[in-house]
């Protein structure tokens, strides 16, 4: 008992002078706004219900097959783009850019867009494509969504 006393007027000093540090914070930087709302799905319109699906994707597609991929979107979040990349373990290469002009899909509340996308004939078989799907925001923001697949019969 007689050891803690003797403790705790040091540890009081060591706590103010912890207290009385200052901080100096960066400020060589500027926040970027939050980007929008943004995914990438199938839209199955075939049914009674339509359905939208992020998990839908088939793991394999045959060459010069396309891809039905949806983009959703809130349009007040002032989307400008939607750029698609294709990467193997070769090479990558941009392979659309579309301006962000869907409609508004009521009986999912947001914009859905189309995007056309055909699977490459000039991979071989069995080669593991990652498609990178980036939506543009009017501030520079941008999200990212990816689907992967395999070139297959």
């Amino acid at each position: 008992m007689n050891r803690l006393r003797n403790l705790l007027p040091a540890s009081l000093l060591a706590l103010a002078a912890l207290a009385a540090c200052k901080k100096e914070v960066d400020t060589n930087f500027a926040l970027q706004a939050e980007p929008g709302f943004f995914n990438v799905g199938v839209l199955n319109t075939t049914t009674a219900t339509p359905t939208f699906s992020t998990t839908a994707f088939t793991t394999k597609y045959g060459p010069g097959k396309t891809i039905p991929i949806t983009a959703v979107y809130n349009q007040p979040d002032n989307p400008t783009a939607i750029t698609v990349f294709q990467v193997t373990k070769t090479d990558s290469m941009q392979v659309g850019n579309y301006p962000a002009a869907g409609t508004f899909n009521q009986t999912f509340r947001t914009t859905t867009q189309a995007i056309s996308y055909t699977v490459p004939t000039t991979y071989a078989l069995n080669t593991t494509v990652r498609l990178d799907v980036t939506m543009t925001f009017a501030n520079g923001a941008q999200r990212r969504r990816r689907i992967n697949y395999t070139i297959a019969n």
